[in-house]
C-alpha cells in the first residue's frame, strides 16, 4: 500500500473517530445516526422523524391531532419528573428525606447555574445576561421563519405535512450544505436547546 493511500485511509479514519466522540454525548445523534459513521444523512434524519410521527399518533390514523401532542407532552413531563424524583431518592425507597432533599436542591442549583452560565466561565454575570438577550433574539427570528406545519389549516397533521417539517428543519440546522449534519452542526443545535431561557 502506497504512502498516499495509507495516510488517506489513516486520515478518513481519524476524522470518522473524532465525528463518532463528538456525537457520543448527543442522544438525539446516536439515535438518529443508523449507520454510525458520525454524520446525519437526510434519509437517518427523515427517519428519526417519521419514527416521532407514529409515536405521536397513537390512535394510527395517519393524523395527529393537538390532543395527542398535547397527551405526549404530559407523558413526557411527568416520566422527567419521576426521573428527577428517581435521582433524588437515592435509596430507592419511594420517599425524600431532608438530607436527599438538600443535596437534590443543591444538584438544582448548580444546574441552573450552569445553564445561565452561556459562556462557561463558572458564574453568571452581565456578558451572560448579554449572551442571553442575544440568543432570545435569534430565536424569536427563527421561531417567525418557521413554516407552519399544518399547511392547509384543518387542525391535524398528516405525514406529508410533518415530512416537509422534517426537511425545513434538516436544511436549517445544515448550516454549510453539505447534505449531512456534522458534529459542529449538531452541537450548535444542542446548545440552542440547553440555553432555552424560561427565567
Amino acid at each position: 500500500m502506497s504512502k498516499r493511500a495509507l495516510h488517506i485511509l489513516t486520515t478518513t479514519a481519524l476524522v470518522s473517530a473524532i465525528s463518532l466522540t463528538a456525537l457520543a454525548g448527543n442522544s438525539f445523534a446516536q439515535k438518529a445516526d443508523s449507520n454510525k459513521d458520525g454524520v446525519i444523512q437526510l434519509a437517518e434524519f427523515t427517519a428519526l422523524g417519521e419514527q416521532k410521527f407514529r409515536e405521536l399518533d397513537t390512535d394510527a390514523n395517519g393524523l395527529v391531532t393537538k390532543a395527542e401532542r398535547k397527551a405526549l407532552r404530559a407523558q413526557k413531563r411527568e416520566a422527567r419528573t419521576q426521573a428527577k424524583f428517581d435521582i433524588a431518592d437515592s435509596n430507592a425507597d419511594g420517599f425524600l428525606s431532608k438530607a436527599e432533599l438538600t443535596t437534590a436542591r443543591a444538584h438544582h442549583r448548580q444546574s441552573l447555574l450552569d445553564k445561565r452560565d452561556i459562556n462557561g466561565d463558572g458564574q453568571f454575570n452581565k456578558e451572560d445576561r448579554l449572551l442571553r438577550r442575544k440568543l432570545r433574539k435569534e430565536r424569536r427570528q427563527r421561531k417567525g421563519e418557521r413554516p407552519n406545519i399544518d399547511a392547509n389549516g384543518d387542525g391535524v397533521i398528516d405525514l406529508a405535512e410533518h415530512q416537509t417539517a422534517i426537511i425545513a428543519r434538516f436544511e436549517c440546522l445544515d448550516t454549510n450544505g453539505d447534505g449531512v449534519l456534522d458534529a459542529d452542526e449538531l452541537l450548535r443545535r444542542q446548545t440552542q436547546i440547553q440555553h432555552r431561557m424560561r427565567w
